[in-house]
C-alpha cells in the first residue's frame, strides 16, 4: 500500500513512524505473578505498577465536562483514536469530549500534555449493548496532535495479524482502586488465552470472534472500571508496538473465578477502522 501522496489516507502511512516509545528507554521488565485476596479484588490494573512517564506516548484521556477522565483511548494517527463503543451511550455529541494525550498523571497534566477537541465520533454500526459486542469507536481530533517522544501513534495489526495464545502482553490504563482512581498511569502484563478457553470462564456472556481475551486465570493482572477503551499492546521483536485490544470488560466485574478480561479485537476491525478514516478526511465537510 503506497502512499505516494504522503497524505495519511490511512494510519498505513505512517507505519514507519508508529509504535515507537523514544522516552521510555528499555522495555518493561516482565511482571510477577501476584497472589492474593487483597490484591486480586481491587478494581484496576491488579498486580501492575505505575508506569514510567512517556512509556506508553499513545495512551490517552478521554474526558467529559465536570466528570474529567470518562475512559481510555489510543492513538493511532495525527488525527485519530479509537476507544470503545460503550464509552459513549447517552453521549454522543463530539462536543461534549476532549482528548489529553501525554499525561502519566490525571491530577497533574505537565508539559509534555496536549489537548485537543473532538470533531467526530463513529460507534460501530452493529454495537450491541447487550452483549458488549462490536464495542468499538474511531474518534476524530478538531486539529492534528505534535508528534513528541511523549504523544505519538501505535500501529494497527494487519488484518489477519493476532497475538498467539500464550504470548504475553501489555495493558495500560487508569483503573478505579475502590472508590477512587490512581492518578497515576499503571502499566501491567497479561498473557493471551484463547477464545475457548474464555469462554469456559464466563456462564452468562458470549465471547465472540469480535472480542479477545488476556489475563491469568486468577484474575490477578487484569483490567476493569475506569480502563475501558485503554490499549492492548503487544511488541514485535524489533520493539514495534501494535494495538491487538482495546479493554471492554473486565474479568472483575462478570468471571465467576475472576478469569482473563475481555478485550475489543482489533484485528478484526482494521478494515472499518479505514474505511473510517478515509471517509471523513475526503469524502465529509
Amino acid at each position: 500500500h503506497a502512499c505516494h501522496s504522503r497524505r495519511r489516507v490511512s494510519v498505513l502511512c505512517s507505519r514507519e513512524e508508529c509504535g515507537h516509545r523514544p522516552a521510555a528507554g528499555l522495555p518493561p521488565l516482565r511482571q510477577k505473578r501476584i497472589l492474593g485476596d487483597v490484591v486480586s479484588r481491587q478494581k484496576r490494573i491488579l498486580g501492575g505498577r505505575v508506569s514510567r512517564k512517556g512509556s506508553w506516548p499513545w495512551q490517552c484521556s478521554l474526558q467529559s465536562g465536570p466528570s474529567g477522565h470518562v475512559c481510555g483511548c489510543v492513538l493511532i494517527g495525527r488525527r485519530w483514536a479509537l476507544t470503545v463503543a460503550h464509552c459513549f451511550e447517552g453521549r454522543e455529541g463530539a462536543d461534549l469530549w476532549k482528548v489529553v494525550l501525554g499525561l502519566n498523571n490525571l491530577d497533574h497534566p505537565g508539559g509534555n500534555s496536549q489537548t485537543r477537541g473532538v470533531k467526530s465520533i463513529v460507534v460501530h454500526p452493529r454495537y450491541n449493548r447487550a452483549v458488549v459486542d462490536y464495542d468499538i469507536s474511531v474518534v476524530q481530533l478538531d486539529s492534528e496532535i505534535d508528534e513528541t517522544e511523549f504523544v505519538r501513534p501505535v500501529c494497527l495489526p494487519d488484518i489477519s495479524q493476532l497475538p498467539l495464545p500464550d504470548s504475553y502482553c501489555y495493558i495500560t490504563g487508569w483503573g478505579h482502586m475502590g472508590n477512587r482512581m490512581p492518578f497515576k498511569l499503571q502499566e501491567g502484563e497479561v498473557r493471551i488465552i484463547s477464545l475457548s478457553q474464555c469462554q469456559s470462564y464466563f456462564d452468562m456472556k458470549t465471547i465472540t470472534p469480535r472480542m479477545l481475551c488476556a489475563g491469568y486465570e486468577a484474575g490477578t493482572v487484569d483490567s476493569c472500571m475506569g480502563d475501558s477503551g485503554g490499549p492492548l499492546v503487544c511488541s514485535d521483536a524489533s520493539g514495534r508496538w501494535t494495538l491487538f485490544g482495546l479493554t471492554s470488560w473486565g474479568s472483575v466485574c462478570f468471571s465467576k473465578v475472576l478469569g482473563p478480561g475481555v478485550y475489543s479485537n482489533v484485528t478484526h476491525f482494521t478494515s472499518w477502522i479505514q474505511q473510517q478514516i478515509y471517509t471523513h478526511t475526503y469524502l465529509s465537510d
